[in-house]
């Protein structure tokens, strides 16, 4: 009998070793997706040396329209409060696409793929998380 509480224990450890397993893989592939589109739109930047085009203008609808979607998702397994700073600074882009005010747009680049480091970092499954 007493195995039997053994093989519980352990399957519901193991259990739960799965979803922080999840949990890691979803933020950081979201996290991740990120950071691609940002060097995207950096590359794209360094060839036009411009943001009023239309390349531009739709790589950050593309990238706003793809953090709103994993947002949603994200908000399930971690504070909305922790994760909102990247949306902010997608809102701050669209705008200085508009102002074409190119240094603005670029430390608000910036400013999301370090949001996003930092986010991976400790948003990562550990031991701690599991207990």
């Amino acid at each position: 009998m007493k195995a039997f509480h053994y093989i519980n224990f352990g399957l519901i450890f193991l259990f739960l070793i799965g979803i922080c397993v999840l949990e890691e893989v979803l933020v950081s592939n979201s996290l991740v997706a990120v950071l691609d589109d940002c060097y995207r739109i950096e590359q794209q930047i360094e060839v036009d040396n411009n943001l009023n085009t239309s390349r531009v203008s739709i790589m950050v609808d593309n990238l706003e329209y793809k953090w709103s979607k994993n947002e949603s998702k994200l908000c399930y397994m971690v504070n909305h409060k922790s994760i909102q700073e990247i949306g902010q600074e997608i809102s701050k882009m669209k705008a200085y696409v508009t102002n074409n005010d190119i240094d603005a747009f670029k430390v608000s680049i910036d400013t999301i793929k370090f949001y996003c480091g930092a986010y991976m970092h400790f948003m990562g499954a550990s031991v701690h998380n599991i207990l």
